[in-house]
């Protein structure tokens, strides 16, 4: 039997590499399913010139990718930006840093595993002749997910990775395409105008909405104890993601942009299955049938990478006493965070069942209720890492201050940040049940973690002192 000393272990240490801390980081960002499912809404916002909004968030992704590469340069830990924020600024700000990434993310598994269920519900019915509604899809990915993510960490990277090149491979072969044969009207550079957008606030509410394509990019440095070199492994797999997903979104959706055609972005904007459309229309058929296979793929490997970086931060927290100890317990041959990864397979269970499955829900509905409520813990997270980097890169000058990286990207990266949670907040949705409790329930996560931060100092100054104290390695 395994002894409470036993269970309370560690992860294992230096046996991933650069290209599975990047597999973690690209299947967060789900490239598949975001182009597929937000392209067609950022389109009904700033019409054709989507790929512009896409541009001006990944620039503003790259700000805050900066200050998170520049922590993880520094150190390595499982808990990533809760170490960073306990660092830069203090613990207990750690603690809600780590209180509110932790559980967007523990959300975050189940919408993405919800549309991945969807959309294979929509594969099935479409090419195969076989009727199988979300909810059965939502029991067979889940056993998966569960099998899966309970394993060597490294059965999880590469199937990732895997996934991610196949879903990223046919999206861009049909943009390829696309621009191959002169698209609608031929091929320009229009979609990057101005000019040809509604107005100038019309592009940065598509801007948010693309921002949110992006977020998960710095999921590799939950894996800092695990890498192998992980000071020069993370910060390479990181700034990798964040380019890849640049280039491919700017990419895609200017030639998605040409195939609709400049003067038909209507048509973008009212297709929820934009991407099946034009990959029949320029390909064939038999293209739309990998993607829609690979939208879902997508959907699948998102939700796994979500598991692995919630059990992760849960894991630190748990072992430097925010959290229960169970959290800090590993399992005895893979040495994952089991008890971190059985909560959020529960959290994934329990919301798809009780929430998703309602008939006031349904996946897409669901799917915009949970990703508004985590957004708003995640990008809150965002705002105190980048604080945390201007605090804490001018108290530790070892290799020099620079004024650009240290001080006036966190501060585009605060700016970018605060602006995305202002629109996702304001203003309030209309009513329209549930969607409208989403930004309260966020709000009141926030408020919830507050308040056991403020009662954890209260009662445990000492324990609280050590939060953020373990690394895995450092400068």
């Amino acid at each position: 039997m395994t002894s409470p000393t036993r269970r309370a272990g560690e992860l294992r240490h230096n046996i991933l590499s650069v290209v599975d801390a990047f597999a973690q980081s690209v299947a967060l960002l789900s490239l598949a399913l975001g182009v597929a499912f937000a392209s067609s809404a950022a389109a009904g916002y700033t019409g054709p010139t989507v790929p512009l909004s896409y541009l001006i968030a990944g620039v503003g992704s790259l700000c805050l990718a900066s200050v998170i590469i520049r922590f993880t340069r520094r150190m390595a830990s499982a808990g990533g930006l809760y170490t960073y924020i306990a660092r830069g600024l203090d613990p207990r700000s750690g603690f809600l840093g780590g209180w509110l990434y932790g559980g967007g993310f523990a959300v975050g598994i189940s919408f993405v595993l919800v549309i991945a269920s969807f959309f294979l519900s929509i594969f099935f019915d479409a090419h195969t002749g076989i009727t199988l509604g979300w909810f059965p899809c939502f029991w067979i990915l889940l056993a998966l997910l569960a099998v899966v993510s309970f394993l060597d960490i490294r059965v999880s990277t590469r199937l990732q990775l895997l996934l991610a090149v196949v879903g990223v491979a046919s999206i861009v072969l049909m943009a390829i395409v696309i621009l191959a044969k002169g698209g609608d009207s031929g091929v320009s550079l229009q979609p990057f105008n101005p000019s040809n957008a509604p107005s100038t606030n019309a592009i940065f509410l598509a801007v948010v909405l693309a921002f949110t394509g992006y977020i998960g990019f710095e999921a590799a440095a939950v894996l800092g104890e695990e890498a192998a070199d992980p000071l020069r492994a993370i910060p390479k797999a990181i700034l990798t993601a964040v380019v890849v997903a640049l280039v491919y979104y700017v990419f895609v959706t200017w030639a998605m942009s040409l195939g609709f055609g400049v003067d038909n972005a209507a048509k973008w904007a009212q297709d929820p299955a934009a991407v099946d459309t034009l990959a029949t229309r320029y390909v064939g058929n038999w293209l739309s049938v990998i993607i829609d296979l690979s939208v879902a793929a997508s959907g699948f490997i998102a939700a796994l990478a979500g598991v692995n970086l919630t059990a992760r931060t849960l894991f630190a927290m748990g072992r430097e006493g925010g959290l229960p100890r169970a959290f800090a317990w590993t399992h005895p041959r893979f040495r994952t965070p089991w008890f971190g990864i059985a909560v959020s397979l529960l959290i994934t269970l329990l919301l798809g069942v009780l929430l998703a499955h309602r008939d006031s829900f349904g996946p897409i509905t669901y799917f915009v209720f949970m990703a508004t409520t985590a957004t708003i813990g995640i990008l809150i997270t965002y705002i105190l890492v980048a604080v945390s980097g201007i605090v804490y890169f001018s108290r530790h000058r070892a290799g020099g201050y620079n004024v650009f990286l240290d001080l006036l990207v966190p501060l585009a990266a605060i700016a970018i940040c605060g602006y995305t949670l202002w629109k996702t907040l304001r203003p309030t949705p209309p009513y329209q049940h549930p969607i409208t409790w989403a930004p309260w329930l966020g709000l009141a996560w926030l408020a919830l973690g507050i308040i056991v931060a403020a009662w954890l100092h209260a009662t445990k100054p000492k324990q609280v002192e050590t939060f953020g104290s373990i690394l895995g390695a450092s400068e």
